[in-house]
Order: C-alpha cells, then sequence, then structure tokens
C-alpha cells in the first residue's frame, strides 16, 4: 500500500474565490443589512423545514 505524504498531488486544484472588489458594492450592503436584520431578531422563524418550504411556495 502507498502511503501519502504532505505534498499536493498533480491535477488536484486549491479552492479559489474571487477577489472582495469584483463583488457588488450594493449586493455587499444588501448581505450586510439582512444579517443584521436577522441579529436584531426581525427575521422569519419556523419550526420546520415543511413550514419554510411552505412559506416559499406561497
Amino acid at each position: 500500500m502507498r502511503k501519502l505524504s504532505g505534498k499536493k498531488m498533480a491535477g488536484t486544484k486549491e479552492a479559489s474565490y474571487p477577489a472582495e472588489e469584483r463583488f457588488n458594492p450594493d449586493f455587499i450592503k444588501e448581505v450586510e443589512q439582512s444579517i443584521q436584520d436577522v441579529k436584531d431578531g426581525k427575521g422569519i422563524k419556523f419550526k420546520t423545514a415543511d413550514d419554510l418550504f411552505d412559506h416559499l411556495k406561497k
């Protein structure tokens, strides 16, 4: 059996993300506001996943 070392194997890819400046600033503000709204208790809470899906269907 071959032992794997800590070296990177050929053909593997590392996760890559776009540079932060490529994101739309308005979208970032919207997401940050949504996060703050949830922290302030303004989010909608559901008891079950089925309740969530029923709400989304409406």
